[in-house]
């Protein structure tokens, strides 16, 4: 059965579904009112739902609701924007599909875009994360540069880069909830950057020989991850 998006509250009693959805469920799907459906609201609750009214936009009735418990491992990828936005865009979708929690566009030294189009990076993980069957919603932040990242974000961090021997694997993730891995555009950091997130503590990674699109990367990272938090 497939599964809808809509931001609803727990208490909520009947769900008002957006246009796209609506439309997709009267005309490809052709539901009917008394129809049963699921929606989430991307932030781990599910529900079953009686279609009570078609048109522009439906209307459901909750049945029953699920809470879903979040994940045990939380990935986040702060990655440069890329020259080309379909394939940033490529990255989103597949990490939102694989299992990522949070993305941070990261401008650093040798970017070479420095704006992303925030509102259509959320469409794209509402669409990923329903064709994936998935109940939380990964967050996308705004868009930030290097130095403000190592600032303001806390979490444990990685930082991947070629010139460097240490083999990403499962000692790099250790026990921690949450995971965050930096990966630059297609240039690399600089050696500036390197050096200051050297004086963060921030561990150095590699991927390995192959030298990865910034894209793959990405997804490289968030899937070798969670397999080794499930092994």
């Amino acid at each position: 059965m497939n599964l809808f998006y809509s931001n609803f509250n727990n208490s909520d009693s009947d769900i008002i579904l957006d246009e796209i959805d609506s439309k997709h469920l009267s005309k490809s799907l052709r539901k009917k009112v008394g129809d049963i459906i699921r929606i989430t609201n991307g932030n781990g609750l599910e529900i079953k739902g009686k279609i009570i009214r078609l048109g522009k936009n439906i209307k459901v009735n909750v049945i029953n609701r699920v809470k879903h418990k979040k994940k045990d491992l939380l990935i986040h990828i702060a990655m440069s924007p890329l020259k080309n936005p379909s394939r940033f865009e490529w990255f989103v979708e597949k990490s939102t599909e694989i299992g990522i929690s949070e993305i941070t566009p990261l401008i650093t030294k040798f970017s070479e875009k420095k704006k992303v189009n925030i509102s259509r990076l959320n469409k794209i993980v509402i669409s990923s994360m329903k064709q994936s069957n998935q109940f939380y919603l990964p967050k996308v932040n705004q868009i930030t540069s290097f130095d403000e990242f190592l600032k303001l974000n806390k979490d444990y961090k990685l930082i991947a880069h070629l010139k460097n021997n240490n083999r990403f694997n499962k000692k790099s993730i250790g026990n921690k909830d949450k995971i965050v891995v930096m990966i630059g555009p297609e240039g690399g950091f600089s050696k500036e950057e390197i050096l200051k997130a050297n004086k963060e503590k921030i561990k150095e990674i590699s991927f390995g020989k192959n030298r990865f699109r910034s894209e793959t990367a990405g997804v490289f990272a968030v899937s070798i991850i969670n397999n080794y938090k499930n092994l």
